[in-house]
């Protein structure tokens, strides 16, 4: 088939099956392209023959041809195309080879429509799902009707008793959003979040903690020197705790040596956004230990704008140059300009200068241990 046309044919398609989904007649369609006329007779006949090969013929589909006169000094008087017409949708699904895909399309539509005709303006919006989803529908529908017919506000995700797998709501949230807010938009807001839309509790997010003073475990949590909790539980503890260090690595958690009134905290990059506002912090001296890449000074950034007093331990500029030889490249380049990091302290900002300039990093693992227990072991930290 001539190029220009067959991009044409699949163009329409989609404006096709919202036509299906709608109940509406089929639209003829008109086919464009192919305004320059051949200069030679072989070139005459190729593209007459290109046009005939799909044009209708008594029981075969295929598109209608009207002809117009055509004279070339060259060529003499000639017929040529005026107008591609396809006029059935017998014709076009034959011309896109598409017969047996429609077919498929128009029964599952008809029994989802049948199962829920709200969910036709859904469709008409995204036709594609017809198919899309043609594996999974049953469980789609199945699970859909559960959340409409229970009360699962309140509960988690993986504990509600739908007629799927565990991770079936998870890996179909979106579908299924989209599914209970066009039939019961008022229960069921739109968004992103499928907690959010069913109600349900979340995930708690835990961060892993370690006393480094021994006694306080023995007071606080028996026999755990490691425990974890949530943040609501974190920002209503008032733990007698003279300082509580935040470390971006985990291995730098079981790392650091033993101090007297003090907790460690796994804050987990970005994580760490969850530790803002906890009262507990500003009671303390509160220590940061993060990355030394352009990330880890964001984040020391951010958490110096809710921790004004936040002290960082190894990301000033004394740390790069002890390590020289240790830099290696970031993956992508540096955006942030140092200028928009106001809050760090002038070594601190010499720091990711350096860094910037080589678009470096400064991995933790690669600061030497006996420079790490050297620092630790004073009295001023930074």
């Amino acid at each position: 088939m001539i190029p220009a046309f067959a991009k044409q044919l699949n163009g329409h398609y989609r404006s096709y099956l919202k036509n299906l989904v709608a109940v509406a007649p089929f639209s003829p369609i008109v086919l464009r392209g192919e305004k320059m006329k051949p200069q030679t007779t072989v070139e005459l006949h190729q593209a007459i023959s290109a046009f005939q090969q799909f044009e209708k013929k008594p029981g075969v589909p295929g598109w209608e041809i009207e002809w117009e006169s055509w004279f070339s000094r060259k060529l003499g008087a000639q017929q040529w195309p005026s107008r591609i017409l396809i006029n059935s949708e017998e014709d076009y699904l034959f011309l896109l080879k598409k017969e047996t895909e429609v077919a498929a399309f128009k029964t599952q539509l008809q029994r989802l429509l049948h199962w829920q005709p709200a969910i036709q303006q859904l469709l008409l919006s995204h036709p594609e799902m017809v198919l899309q989803f043609s594996l999974v529908w049953e469980q789609l529908m199945a699970t859909t009707d559960y959340l409409l017919n229970h009360e699962v506000r309140g509960l988690y995700l993986r504990s509600i008793a739908v007629p799927a797998h565990t991770k079936f709501i998870g890996e179909n949230k979106s579908t299924i959003i989209r599914l209970l807010n066009c039939i019961a938009p008022d229960r069921f807001p739109a968004g992103d979040a499928i907690e959010a839309t069913l109600q349900l509790k979340t995930k708690p997010a835990l961060y892993l903690m370690r006393w480094l003073d021994p006694d306080l475990a023995s007071q606080y949590t028996p026999n755990m020197e490691f425990f974890a909790i949530p943040i609501d539980v974190l920002s209503k503890n008032n733990w007698n705790v003279a300082e509580i260090w935040l470390v971006e690595n985990e291995t730098n958690l079981y790392l650091l040596p033993r101090r007297k009134e003090a907790l460690a905290v796994f804050s987990r990059g970005y994580a760490m956004e969850g530790l803002k506002e906890i009262p507990l912090f500003r009671q303390t001296r509160l220590f940061y230990w993060g990355d030394l890449d352009e990330d880890g000074f964001i984040m020391l950034n951010r958490m110096r704008w809710h921790y004004p007093k936040l002290k960082s331990v190894f990301m000033g500029e004394s740390t790069l140059i002890n390590h020289a030889a240790e830099f290696d490249r970031q993956p992508a380049n540096y955006k942030t300009a140092a200028n928009s990091l106001d809050l760090l302290t002038p070594t601190e900002k010499a720091a990711f200068n350096i860094l910037k300039h080589h678009n470096g990093r400064l991995e933790q693992e690669r600061i030497r241990q006996d420079y790490i227990w050297k620092k630790l072991s004073r009295s001023e930290l930074g």
